[in-house]
């Protein structure tokens, strides 16, 4: 939806100015263990089967446009069709044009971290021809100071010393290495072998440069709820910079990575370093 109807133009004024959007996650709905309130998951089935009595095409990837009173009017799965639905529905109902409800906004944001701390957004993208590989899945890992002090070497440092990366952290980090699926579950239960080890190549300034070489093996299914898990398998390198004043920033990036028979890439990088 996100790389087709809902990235075209004409669709997004045409929300903004005529529609109320609700963007809801099918996982948090309709899953037995959604997060969704009881009472907004009993609305949800109320309009599928509002959907089902008046023979509109129920799904769980659909658009769906509701009458100003909260009934089902269309629901749609051909999304080349999406701007002529909402025309029907501005022309049916005659809502009068406004601003946007809510001020549009990046949908994925740094999270709020406590002073000292280190923030690293990831991007991953499967290398997809289909509508899967259109837009990059991104996720943000927060390394508090006792986290990331756990990844610093013990003692002064030279150029040639090596160390692995405290692994509790290194697993956190790793965990994320998936393309986009419908199962966003990173639980660290997944991992099979993983591991980041550190080299310095640099001293200068009283800063450190170290590179970063690392691997990671785990178990990821595609839908959440199914219990058939693809074997998944990534290369990693990257660099460290460091210093016994300086909160580290981090860099890493997969140099080959597949899930099942599906290629991925993965970066990650320091976005904000908190002040002490």
């Amino acid at each position: 939806m996100r790389a087709g109807p809902l990235s075209d133009r004409r669709v997004i004024d045409t929300l903004n100015r005529s529609f109320v959007c609700v963007y809801l996650n099918n996982e948090d709905y309709l899953a037995q263990d959604g997060k969704a309130p009881a009472e907004e998951r009993a609305e949800m089935q109320r309009i599928r089967q509002e959907g089902f009595a008046k023979n509109l095409p129920v799904g769980n990837v659909r658009s769906w446009v509701l009458s100003p009173d909260g009934h089902a009017f269309d629901m749609l799965t051909h999304t080349s069709k999406t701007l002529a639905m909402l025309q029907h529905a501005v022309a049916e109902f005659k809502p009068a044009p406004g601003k946007p409800v809510v001020p549009p906004t990046a949908q994925s944001a740094p999270p709020t971290a406590p002073a000292g701390a280190v923030v690293m957004h990831l991007i991953a993208r499967g290398d997809d021809r289909g509508s899967w590989g259109q837009f990059p899945a991104e996720n943000w890992i927060v390394l508090d100071r006792a986290d990331w002090w756990k990844l610093m070497p013990r003692g002064q440092v030279w150029i040639g010393t090596s160390w692995e990366l405290d692994r509790t952290i290194s697993a956190r980090i790793l965990t994320y290495f998936y393309p986009q699926t419908e199962n966003n579950d990173a639980a660290l239960g997944r991992l099979q072998e993983y591991g980041l080890v550190a080299k310095v190549i640099s001293v200068a300034d009283g800063q450190a440069t170290a590179r970063i070489d690392g691997w990671v093996r785990m178990l990821h299914t595609f839908y959440p709820g199914r219990n058939d898990p693809q074997p998944l398998a990534a290369a990693v390198v990257g660099v460290m910079t460091f210093g016994p004043d300086r909160i580290p920033s981090i860099q890493l990036v997969t140099t080959h990575a597949q899930h099942g028979m599906r290629p991925f890439t993965v970066a990650v990088r320091t976005v904000s370093q908190s002040a002490r």
